[in-house]
């Protein structure tokens, strides 16, 4: 804003209203409170010594006094002033209308008009009518001469509501009517938010009374407003001006009623009526200003003295979605922000010389300030100093108190703009903080209202965590999902709400409120009560804590006097308490549901001291909530309002004592008789309220107390724990326990199945946000509670077969991607237990099925499953379905990457926890080899050009936007919530990431992702709302101050973390300390956010990072190391495991992590594996620097997990069968088919839902399709489709052929199943499964085949797919192909940037398919790099044919594309355009060519639409213009008049050209100009040509023309004149009409320059050169570029012996390679080439041993390398020789084992190295004993087995009794024969337990009884002994069969699992000698050498047959535990030989 236009608005500004207030005696403004203190929650007592509210009641009054300025002006405005306003309203009815009104809300009656504030206004709603009359009474008669309207605080968001006509009149007899008019006006327009206007009139007569009649309303006047709004009218002596109206050298510093827009909050000032107010503008670099506000104080400065003010840095401007540029006064250099309030002291130095700092830790001086940028944009602040953070200042006196302004690099010509409030100086001691629940602060985030730019948009929730109920306090800026707005220092309180609230965004349930009043006596009049409820209060009155809120009400409101109201909760219920103060005129408490007041009921017993009422708000899925109720003392009376339970309880005051109402409450979705059983189970009879709040506080304090923190600010400490709190309030239960306390039973009210069922049940989630952190922070910290989240999270899956996106309480169709996929597998792998199963199946069911309802709502996964699948992306064009309709397909694709990873890490935990090559395994392992390789499509969207971008793509695989049209800063175009630059860091696959950016920058990927990272941290944050106009989310963002990353939105929260994938790791440590430094302030003032919270999303965010941990890669466990922000955290995991993580001297300089330390281990990685953080403890030091270390994390090895390896491009597994492929048999250079099914087409369409049908076989033979390539490719999977399950296929076989005879079978399947046990979808879902071909059975073939075996059924698949690698079809024919069809394209059609960088790919394309060796991916990647250089070729567009307004690559924000179905005019049918050409947009068309042959452009004709009412026709207009914006127009369109009552209706419109002639080719931009309304919907543009006229086109040097235009049929006579130093040419060449003409067509002159043409047919285009006409002199000397040199002419710019430059030899180390012709240096020397000598031979490292890395060095510079290459330079540290602690050696024994007895635990004892003694594994607790007699035996890791237990004695040995050993496992045989010889026996009678672990003492019971069978032929053994297995040892030993040393083994020794190295050993003395039947050679067995302990009998028992491995090559596992079926196995091979197996081992 100019000085100039801040003067106009100052002069009618309501800032002149406060001035003569202040200089009024006697008048009466009431106040707003200032901030409440300098800490949240404080308990310190606060002792004020200064304060300053601007106010003219203050004590003090502003000097004014500017002290220093310099670099700075400002214009001192003529302000008009209100003088002498009469304030002695009359005590009866002050103020009344003429009519009854309907009120916005409470408060905004016609009473506001004179209460002072400008906060508070007259909204009158529904329509009020016209004329309104306000009549305005006086005590006694006064003589007014002027008066004053002021306008409210929204006024310019809705300037239809403002005043525009009205007459004011005056009368000393109301009742008489004789009313004398004393002004009036009409037509006036407001231009600002609470803008006052003063009037001054005639008048000689006193009156007693006053009436304002409003006749009209609106900017647009009108008669019949919907709302009428003013906030203020007074009455007064008369209007003065001041002011000189001058410029001045300083910053002009007033007092002002505030800021007219706040961006987040109410406009005005913070506290009471006006705050001050500094402005000007910067005039040079440094720039400062400094006033004197008070002078004279004696204030010394003590060790707790503190300063606090709040600071507005203002931009002069509404907040406006819709505006076209949301920049244009938006300042990227927070000029304002560099402000201050400063102290002067008695020695004359000021705080801003020192470096006292405020609680954000940043120095409190203007220039400091400024520096930190912690102030957001139109947004208050508070700022609070303890001085003696600058020891200095002690001991000092404040003399002064100043406002400042200084920044020493400003740019001249900036706006300054900046408010200052509430300024105190005050003594307070630190605050005590007993309790971790009393750090938190739940108001932080409620500085927000809807959709603006929010501070964090929460609701203030008082509950327990997860808890059933939130009790929730409502203002008067509630909404049902934002409830409480803390817009300034006070509000209005509504009561206390029970809330279900999911977010602001997501619909509200079960909802009802409860407030207090304590005048209402009139109970005709409860209705209106209770709807206009809001009574005034003070933050300062105000405690919000998780467990307790309470507020004590305004001594000046008018319903509720120092009411105080509190509430604290329970799990389902709570208790509330109304406190009313002495003399109350009655006490009453008032019941309202607010929504379906009408369906609502209300009911009491007799006394009225228990009720019942009901909610019926309900929203997706809700059923009626119950509220049941017990008053402390029974009510007088109930006073209904006539709307179902709305009313009032009536109590009865104390006259002498508050009256104390205590009211407990519950609730419930199952019935009234429930929620009284929770009202009984949570608060028993003698428990109020003060014992209910003590549990809670207690509930809290244990919750928080699960992670402690050391060190840190009191702020930082407060944002912690607030956070934490946030974090744990959602997802809310809908649980219920119909059982007991100590029995309980949960169940819920299905919002799925409309029923009472049993089950944990969750909801309030958005998974797209609180995937990201709320879920990994449960796990890592709360295992156990994590568990049952999840079971409830899971109930929704199994009530209706799918898990929504959104949950609230059943699923809404909100956002994008099925993120609870991720959720499950990132818990799985952090250890949590659930049912993984049924987990799994919701996920997979997401990412392979395509469900009718496509993802529409809850009855469905994933959205554009029909075809994502088989693309592997979803096209931006016309295809719709998912959340978004298309406008976010691109982000449907990138969530589905995300989730596809997630799903197959939960496939690799699964098949890992299989049997190996069961039918499970394989399922799994399928299914993990597919959804990895689906991970990596995020490929399919990644654009080289312009240095790299994900972009969304159309169905045709080309890009939507050309690179002209592509603006990254831009949101939308396929972009969920941001722009590509926070869509450029997908992070599950960071290396392949890092390959793909640095293929496309063409160096290696870890600089390259660097590169980019920090191009989007240092590109200029403009918000740019692109296609998606309307949200606030870029304005956030901009408002971070982080380039163009958005840490304000989720899709951002990772990008700091993925420096650790680059050269530059510790970028991580910067941006993730600045975010947390800078935006989480603000919490004194309901701030503490930048952004949405969304579910605790962005508060785990902060709870995790400032911990130094952060989930990055979601999915797989892993957690990525940021830096810590706190000296010590201690997390208390629930499953009582402890994290300790130290980082001891860390600070905000110190945030560099040198060093890390895991249990003592050091470790470079900046990661840590899953298992890490699940150890019973686990300590996490780190050592932190001031600078980057140069070794931490700096290693390709110490990046965090990736799906690439290496640093190729990721891999992409795509469908090589072709969608068009013919049915004729065999060879030939096309794909083909052969098959006996119908329909066939269907099955490679790349849709799972063909609304045509499906391909089909029909079952009279077994079904078969033959699938034949061009050429061979090596398939590794293929994929079914089914169509339904009943005709999906169950087995199958899949072949593989050369030459389609020879068939090598690759797959057999059987027992297959596609059905879906939980709903399937109506008409069956389309479900894709993947099969994979195993490594070996993979091979190049021509020929696939799969045939069913399906004889006697009908098969129906949607889909089939053969899938390879990308480029495993990538062929030279193939690539040839390419080439030829580019080498086919014409150059004149294309622009020719773009034809050039198609021609460099061509060229590269050329070499290799010219290069012998080339791969398949060389060929694949070339073929890819055509098609991507063919799809950004821009064509030319004809500037005479009709040009499609969509096809604009240049626009401005908010230009957005339509699709409109014409209804009448010049186009018919579907009509694209676009919309959103307002006044101050443009759109630009690249390369429009005005080459023709014949004619000249005269008009420009465009096609558009107007809808008539919003025509402007006298403001609109569109400019066009050539080359750019700012050219002079060419044509201009003028007075655009509307085409039809809507915008359906598209006329032409035409102009002329003022340019005429033009050729060649151009950008095109037109320029849309008006007022406020749009100009315009555009479908076409099309250039007019005259065909009568003929151009004259001259390419001419040295020369010029005399004509541009000719008739065409006229004679030309054209005359060339040459340039001075020229002479004539001797030849010209002329095209005519495209024709170039020959001799005797044409006459050239050369003595005249003359050229004469008879008769002119067409164009004409002249080219000819001048020669010199002077004797060249060329240089002796070269001139020389980069390509070529040349003779040059000293006279002239003629050039002579021009060539190529020549290269000499190669450059080395010393000398450049150069031209020999010219000397131009080619390539500069190399400098030091290193050369390495022989390897130095690494050294194994052991933990006893030192060792070293192999390393390379240099015999030139002895520099030391990792390769022979010298790629990777290391450092003396790297190779110098250390010991491996984790590398054991020698051998293991078990310590610290200790017997379990009956009063003491046991230990099974740790397995310890034996030569450094480090534990290896820990060992287990042994439970005490217990007297029984069958003692539990522990075993780990597997499932506990008890004690062997015999079931063959006296029972029937004919039947095999173990039901947990199916017939059809592969132990089956081995289990049953051990049995039947008495050689192992069950667990149980009827189980086995094939999975259980064996121990120690189980396998010397099977030795010693297979001993004893091999010699006696039967088992006489039997349990006995002090221990039950003492006759097996004893046996054992006695025998030889084991050593002496067994014997001695205590019983934890015993009980230990047994590994599978010592059950070969126990086993080996079972018999004595073992025949060979197997050749097996030394050290064959790959992880067993000969020198391993237990080698020789292993190898032994390999050879005889009894061991064979567990894989294909004979791996053995020897350190692991051992299984009962495999223990089975091998003592029936030990039994008897001929079960041993042959083996062949590699």
């Amino acid at each position: 804003m100019s000085v100039t236009e801040k003067c106009k608005r100052l002069i009618s500004g309501a800032l002149s209203l406060i001035l003569a207030l202040g200089m009024c005696s006697g008048v009466s403004v009431q106040g707003h409170g200032p901030v409440a203190g300098t800490f949240s929650g404080s308990n310190a007592e606060k002792t004020d010594l200064f304060s300053a509210h601007f106010e003219k009641t203050d004590a003090a009054q502003v000097k004014f006094d500017h002290v220093a300025a310099q670099g700075v002006c400002a214009v001192e405005p003529r302000v008009d002033s209100f003088v002498g306003e009469f304030t002695n309203y009359s005590s009866d009815d002050p103020v009344s209308v003429n009519k009854e009104l309907t009120y916005g809300s409470a408060g905004e009656t016609e009473k506001a008009l004179i209460d002072g504030r400008i906060a508070t206004k007259l909204c009158a709603v529904s329509t009020p009518g016209l004329p309104l009359e306000i009549t305005f009474r006086f005590s006694k008669g006064i003589q007014p001469k002027a008066y004053y309207l002021t306008g409210a605080g929204d006024d310019m968001r809705y300037p239809e509501r403002v005043l525009s006509a009205w007459k004011l009149y005056g009368t000393n007899d109301e009742e008489a009517e004789e009313w004398m008019l004393l002004d009036s006006h009409e037509g006036v327009t407001w231009q600002q938010n609470n803008e006052t206007k003063m009037y001054s009139f005639s008048n000689s007569q006193s009156y007693t009374t006053f009436k304002l009649v409003i006749e009209k309303c609106g900017n647009t006047p009108t008669t019949n407003p919907n709302v009428i709004q003013f906030s203020g009218f007074g009455l007064g002596e008369e209007v003065k001006t001041t002011g000189s109206g001058e410029e001045v050298n300083y910053l002009y510093t007033s007092l002002s009623e505030g800021p007219s827009y706040n961006w987040a909050a109410r406009s005005g000032a913070w506290s009471g009526v006006s705050c001050l107010h500094m402005e000007g503008t910067t005039t040079a670099k440094a720039a400062k200003n400094y006033v004197v506000l008070y002078d004279g104080l004696d204030i010394p400065v003590g060790e707790n003295t503190r300063l606090s003010y709040l600071v507005f840095p203002d931009i002069g401007t509404d907040y406006n979605l819709s505006a076209n540029d949301p920049n244009y006064a938006y300042d990227f250099e927070y000029t304002s922000m560099y402000s201050a309030i400063d102290l002067e002291f008695s020695d004359h130095t000021r705080l801003s010389d020192y470096k006292a700092i405020d609680q954000y830790g940043n120095v409190v001086s203007p220039a400091a300030q400024g520096e930190a940028r912690v102030m957001a944009t139109n947004n208050w602040l508070q700022i609070s100093t303890k001085l003696s953070t600058d020891p200095e200042l002690v001991g000092k006196k404040i003399t002064k108190v100043l406002a400042g302004f200084e920044k020493n690099d400003a740019t001249p010509g900036k706006d300054i703009s900046v408010y200052f409030d509430d300024v105190e100086i005050f003594e307070q001691a630190d605050p005590t903080v007993e309790n971790l629940a009393d750090y938190v602060n739940i108001l932080r985030g409620t500085y927000s209202t809807g959709n603006a730019p929010a501070r964090g948009l929460n609701v203030p929730i008082v509950a327990t965590p997860f808890g059933f109920n939130y009790w929730v306090p409502t203002t008067d800026g509630s909404t049902d999902n934002t409830p409480y707005a803390y817009s300034g220092a006070e509000a209005r309180f509504k009561g206390i709400k029970i809330s279900h609230v999911a977010s602001n965004w997501i619909g509200e349930s079960g909802t009802y409120y409860f407030s207090a009043d304590s005048t209402t006596r009139d109970y005709s009049a409860v209705g209106n009560a209770i709807r206009n409820r809001g009574s005034v209060f003070s933050h300062e009155n105000e405690i919000a804590k998780p467990y307790y809120y309470g507020v004590t009400l305004n001594a000046d409101d008018a319903a509720a006097p120092n009411v105080k109201v509190e509430v604290t909760p329970t799990e389902h219920a709570a208790v509330l308490r109304f406190t009313f103060p002495a003399g109350s005129a009655t006490c009453n408490i008032m019941f309202d549901p607010v929504n379906e007041r009408s369906r609502s009921i209300i009911e009491f017993n007799a006394d009225k001291t228990e009720f019942h009422t009901t909610s019926e708000n309900k929203a997706n899925g809700q059923t009626t909530m119950h509220i049941v109720g017990q008053f402390s003392q029974a009510p007088v009376a109930w006073h209904s309002a006539g709307e179902g339970s709305m009313g009032m309880f009536q109590f009865a005051p104390n006259k002498n004592e508050e009256t104390v109402i205590e009211m407990k409450v519950a609730t419930s979705f199952i019935s009234k008789e429930q929620a009284q059983h929770a009202l009984l189970m949570e608060i028993a009879g003698d428990e109020g309220f003060d014992k209910v709040q003590a549990k809670a506080l207690k509930i809290w304090n244990d919750t928080l107390g699960s992670i402690e923190v050391v060190g840190g600010s009191y702020h930082e400490r407060v944002t912690f724990y607030s956070n934490l709190y946030r974090a744990f309030v959602y997802p809310t239960s809908l649980a219920e326990n119909t059982g007991t306390n100590e029995q309980p039973r949960w169940q819920h009210y299905s919002p799925y199945t409309r029923k009472v069922v049993d089950g944990q049940f969750v909801y309030n989630n958005g998974f797209w946000d609180t995937f990201r952190t709320t879920w990994p922070l449960y796990s890592i910290i709360a295992p156990e509670k994590a568990s049952q989240l999840l079971d409830g999270l899971i109930q929704h899956y199994r009530e209706q077969g799918w898990i929504p996106r959104w949950i609230a309480p059943a699923g809404t169709d909100c956002m994008v991607g099925t993120n609870s996929d991720n959720i499950f597998a990132d818990a799985l792998n952090r250890g949590v237990t659930f049912d993984v199963e049924a987990a799994y199946a919701s996920a997979l069911r997401n990412g392979s099925v395509y469900s009718v309802n496509n993802g529409k709502n809850s009855y469905s996964g994933r959205a554009h499953m029909d075809g994502m699948v088989f693309r592997g992306y979803v096209p931006q064009d016309g295809v719709t379905g998912g959340w978004g309709g298309s406008e976010f397909n691109f982000s449907w694709s990138m969530e589905g990457s995300g989730t596809d990873f997630a799903i197959a890490s939960m496939a690799k935990y699964l098949r890992d926890e299989a049997e190996l090559g069961s039918e499970a395994w394989q399922k799994y392992n399928d299914e993990y080899l597919y959804f990895t390789a689906r991970a990596t499509n995020y490929v399919h969207l990644f654009n080289e050009s312009m240095g790299g971008w994900f972009r969304a793509k159309k169905s045709d695989g080309t890009w939507l936007q050309t690179d002209e049209q592509f603006d990254p800063t831009a949101q939308g175009y396929g972009y969920c919530e941001d722009n590509a630059y926070n869509y450029a860091f997908p992070p599950y696959d960071g290396q392949g990431l890092a390959n793909l950016y640095g293929m496309a920058r063409d160096r290696d990927g870890q600089t390259a992702l660097g590169d980019k990272l920090d191009e989007a941290y240092s590109a200029v944050g403009t918000a740019n709302p692109g296609s998606w106009t309307g949200h606030k989310e870029n304005w956030e963002g901009r408002d971070a101050k982080q380039g163009q990353i958005h840490m304000t939105n989720q899709p951002a929260h990772h990008i700091p973390y993925m420096y650790l994938y680059t050269d530059r790791p510790w970028r991580t440590a910067e941006f993730v300390r600045d975010t947390l430094d800078r935006l989480f302030v603000g919490e004194e003032v309901g701030q503490g956010y930048l952004g949405d919270d969304d579910n605790g999303e962005l508060s785990a965010w902060y709870v995790l990072s400032s911990m130094g941990l952060y989930p990055l890669t979601n999915g797989n466990g892993v957690t990525a190391i940021g830096t810590p922000l706190f000296e010590k955290v201690t997390i208390h995991r629930d499953d009582g495991h402890t994290i300790t993580i130290l980082a001891l001297g860390v600070s905000r300089e110190n945030k560099y992590v040198q060093s890390l330390s895991v249990n003592g281990v050091e470790q470079t990685a900046t990661y840590l594996m899953p298992e890490v953080l699940q150890r019973e403890t686990v300590t996490l030091e780190f050592t932190m620097g001031t600078t980057p270390s140069k070794t931490w994390g700096m290693k390709g090895a110490d990046m965090p997990p990736s799906i690439t390896e290496g640093t190729g491009r990721p891999q992409l597994l795509v469908d090589h069968t072709k969608t068009e492929v013919s049915t004729v048999g065999g060879g030939g250079n096309e794909d083909t088919i052969a098959t006996n099914a119908i329909n066939t087409e269907k099955l490679f369409n790349n849709k799972a839902h063909d609304a045509n049908g499906y391909a089909s076989w029909d079952g009279k033979e077994n079904g078969y399709l033959i699938y034949h390539f061009s050429s061979p490719i090596q398939i590794s999977m293929y994929t079914l489709t089914s169509w339904d399950a009943a005709h999906s296929p169950k087995a199958w076989k899949f072949y593989g052929s050369m030459n389609g005879e020879n068939w090598t079978e690759l797959d057999a399947r059987s027992n297959q199943s596609f059905v879906w046990n939980i709903n399937p979808t109506d008409g069956g879902d389309k479900y894709t499964r993947p099969f994979a071909i195993s490594e070996e059975d993979q091979a190049g073939y021509s020929y696939y085949k799969i045939e069913f075996e399906n004889a006697g059924q009908e098969i129906y698949l949607a889909e089939l797919e053969l899938l390879g690698g990308e480029f495993a079809g990538a062929t030279k024919e193939a690539l040839l192909a390419a080439i030829q069809e580019v080498e086919g394209l014409t150059q004149a059609n294309y622009a020719p940037e773009s034809w050039n960088a198609l021609q460099t790919v061509l060229k590269s394309a050329k070499i290799v398919h010219e290069k012998e060796a080339a791969t398949h991916e060389e060929i694949g990647a070339a073929i890819s790099a055509l098609n991507n250089a063919v799809s950004s070729l821009v064509r030319l567009k004809p500037a005479a044919e009709k040009i499609e307004a969509v096809s604009a690559e240049i626009a401005s924000a908010g230009v957005k594309y339509e699709s409109t179905k014409n209804a009448t005019g010049e186009v018919e049918g579907t009509v694209s355009n676009l919309g959103g050409l307002t006044p101050g947009s443009y759109v630009g068309y690249r390369c429009v060519d005005f080459d023709i042959p014949k004619g000249s452009f005269s008009t420009i004709i465009l096609t558009y639409a107007e809808k008539n009412n919003d025509a402007d026709v006298e403001n609109s207009k569109v400019t066009v213009h050539l080359d750019n914006l700012n050219s002079e127009p060419i044509a201009e369109f003028v007075r655009i008049e509307g085409t039809g009552d809507e915008w359906n209706t598209f006329r032409e419109l035409t102009a002329d050209l003022k340019q005429k002639g033009i050729t060649g080719v151009h950008d095109v931009y037109l320029k849309f100009h008006g007022a406020t309304k749009p100009v315009m919907n555009l479908h076409s543009l099309i250039f007019g040509v005259d065909d009568t006229q003929a151009v004259i086109a001259a390419d001419l040097k040295h020369l010029s023309g005399d004509k541009t235009m000719v008739g065409i049929g006229d004679k030309l006579e054209y005359t060339l004149t040459a340039e001075e130093g020229f002479e004539l040419p001797d030849t010209i060449v002329i095209v005519m009409d495209g024709k170039t003409l020959g001799e005797g067509e044409y006459t050239y002159s050369k003595e005249t320059g003359t050229i004469v043409i008879e008769q002119v047919t067409g164009n004409i285009c002249i080219s000819a050169e001048a020669s010199s006409s002077h004797e060249h002199s060329w240089s002796r000397e070269w001139s020389k570029n980069e390509t070529y040199h040349w003779h040059a002419c000293s006279g002239c710019d003629e050039k002579n012996d021009v060539g190529t430059h020549t290269p000499g030899a190669a450059a080395t180390e010393k000398d450049p390679q150069t031209c020999t012709v010219c000397g131009y240096i080619i390539a500069p020397a190399t400098g030091h080439i290193h050369h390495t000598t022989m390897q130095v031979p690494a050294v194994e490292a052991t933990c006893v041993d030192k060792g070293h890395r192999a390393y390379y060095t240099c015999f030139g510079c002895s520099k030391l390398f990792a390769d022979e290459n010298a790629t990777e330079e290391l450092t003396e540290a790297d190779v110098t020789p250390k010991t491996d602690p984790t590398n054991h050696v020698g051998g293991t024994e078990v310590l610290n084992a200790k017997d379990a007895t009956y009063t003491e635990e046991g230990y099974t004892g740790d397995i310890c190295c034996k030569s450094c003694h480090a534990v290896i594994t820990q060992g287990q607790v042994i439970p005490k004993l217990t007297p029984t007699p069958t003692p539990v035996i522990p075993v780990t890791p597997s499932e506990p087995a008890q004690n062997p237990f015999n079931p063959n004695a006296g029972s029937d040995t004919t039947k095999f009794p173990f039901t947990d050993v199916p017939s059809d496992s592969w132990y089956y045989s081995s289990v049953k024969a051990a049995w039947e010889n008495d050689l192992i026996d069950g667990v149980t009678a009827n189980e086995f337990k094939p999975n259980a672990t064996l121990t120690v003492a189980q396998t010397i019971k099977l030795a010693a009884a297979l001993h004893q069978l091999d010699r006696t032929g039967e088992v006489s053994l039997k349990n006995g002994g002090a221990n039950w297995y003492d006759s097996y040892v004893n046996y054992a030993v006695t025998n030889g069969i084991i050593e002496k040393d067994y014997a001695n083994y205590t019983k934890a020794q015993m009980n230990a699992p047994v590994t599978r190295g010592e059950f070969v050993h126990i086993f080996h003395g079972a018999e004595e000698a073992y025949k060979a039947i197997n050749t097996v050679a030394d050290n064959a067995i790959p992880d067993v050498k000969t020198t391993d302990k237990f080698a020789a009998e292993i190898y032994e028992l390999y050879r005889a047959g009894i061991l064979t491995g567990s894989d294909a090559k004979g791996t053995f596992h020897s350190a692991s535990t051992i299984k009962r079926s495999e223990a089975a196995a091998i003592l029936l091979r030990m039994f008897e030989a001929s079960a041993r197996v042959s083996i062949d081992l590699p």
